[in-house]
C-alpha cells in the first residue's frame, strides 16, 4: 500500500513542476538601422514639427530637448530658431534601442515672442543682454524691500556698500536663441547655465507687471526666489522683485553708466 502511496505522490509532484504555457522568445533587440520614423515640417524649417514613428511593434518614445513625447504621431511646436537632437527610443519585444537625428528651425516666432515684451525687453531683442547690479544708481540705492509695485526700494534698503559684497560682480546673461537661456556667471568666473520661461504677469493695484521663472538652478543674485516680476524694463535698467513679494533690486545693462 505504501508503495501505491509513494507512486502517487511522486506523479503529482512531477505533474507540478512540469510547463503548462508554451511561450514563444521574446525575439532580439531591433538594430538602430530598422527604427523609422519620419519629421515632417511644412514648409521646411517650420516651427510646427510633426513627430512620426512607423517602425513596425515597437513604441517609440521621442525626446527634443524641450520636451518629450510618446505618441504615435504628435504636433511639438519651438518657438526657438535653431538646429535640435532628437533623440528616439523604441521599446520593442526584446528591449530597447536608442538613436538620434537633428531639425532645423529656420527662424524665431516673433509672433510668439511678440506676446509678452520679457521675452525680447530682458534679450535685447532676443540676441543678448547681460544684466549686472546697478552700483552707481542715482537714487543710492540698490536693493532692499518695499511695496510691490514699487520702482525702487521704499522701506527697508540697502546701498551698494552696504549690500552683501560676495555677489555684487555677478552677472546675469539672458537671450532666446536655440532656447531660453538664464546664464549666472558669479564673482569667482564660474558659470550656472539655466533656462527661463515668461509666465503669467503679476497684477497689482491696477499695474500688469512681466514675469519669469528660472528653472535648472541659477537665480538672479537677489532676490534669489527663481521666481520674479519686473517693475521696470528698459533696454538700460531693470527693477527686479520676488515674485508676487516686497523684495527688490535694481539691475542695468552691463556697460551703462548713468
Amino acid at each position: 500500500m505504501k508503495t501505491i502511496l509513494y507512486s502517487l505522490i511522486s506523479m503529482l509532484l512531477i505533474a507540478s513542476c512540469s510547463t503548462i504555457e508554451d511561450r514563444d522568445p521574446l525575439g532580439g533587440i531591433l538594430p538602430a538601422s530598422d527604427l523609422k520614423i519620419a519629421i515632417v515640417q511644412n514648409p521646411a524649417g517650420s516651427n510646427s514639427v510633426i513627430l512620426q514613428n512607423k517602425t513596425a511593434n515597437a513604441m517609440m518614445f521621442f525626446d527634443y530637448g524641450t520636451g518629450t513625447t510618446h505618441k504615435a504621431i504628435d504636433t511639438i511646436y519651438i518657438p526657438f530658431k535653431g538646429t535640435f537632437k532628437l533623440k528616439y527610443t523604441a521599446f520593442c519585444a526584446g528591449g530597447t534601442i536608442t538613436d538620434s537625428t537633428t531639425f532645423t528651425i529656420a527662424q524665431n516666432d516673433d509672433a510668439f515672442f511678440d506676446k509678452d515684451k520679457a521675452w525680447k525687453g530682458l534679450t535685447n531683442g532676443g540676441s543678448g543682454q547681460t544684466w549686472v547690479f546697478a552700483m552707481d544708481h542715482p537714487s543710492g540705492l540698490l536693493a532692499g524691500n518695499g511695496p510691490e509695485d514699487c520702482v525702487i526700494p521704499g522701506w527697508w534698503t540697502m546701498t551698494p556698500s552696504s549690500y552683501n559684497q560676495s555677489t555684487t560682480n555677478d552677472e546675469v546673461y539672458m537671450d532666446i536663441t536655440g532656447a531660453a537661456h538664464f546664464n549666472r556667471t558669479k564673482g569667482d568666473g564660474s558659470v550656472v547655465k539655466g533656462f527661463f520661461n515668461v509666465i503669467a504677469p503679476y497684477k497689482i493695484n491696477g499695474g500688469t507687471y512681466s514675469a519669469i521663472e528660472v528653472l535648472n538652478g541659477p537665480t538672479f543674485p537677489w532676490p534669489t526666489s527663481g521666481k520674479y516680476h519686473f517693475t521696470k524694463m528698459t533696454a538700460d535698467e531693470l527693477s527686479v522683485h520676488d515674485f508676487g513679494a516686497y523684495n527688490i533690486a535694481l539691475y542695468k545693462r552691463k556697460g551703462f553708466k548713468y
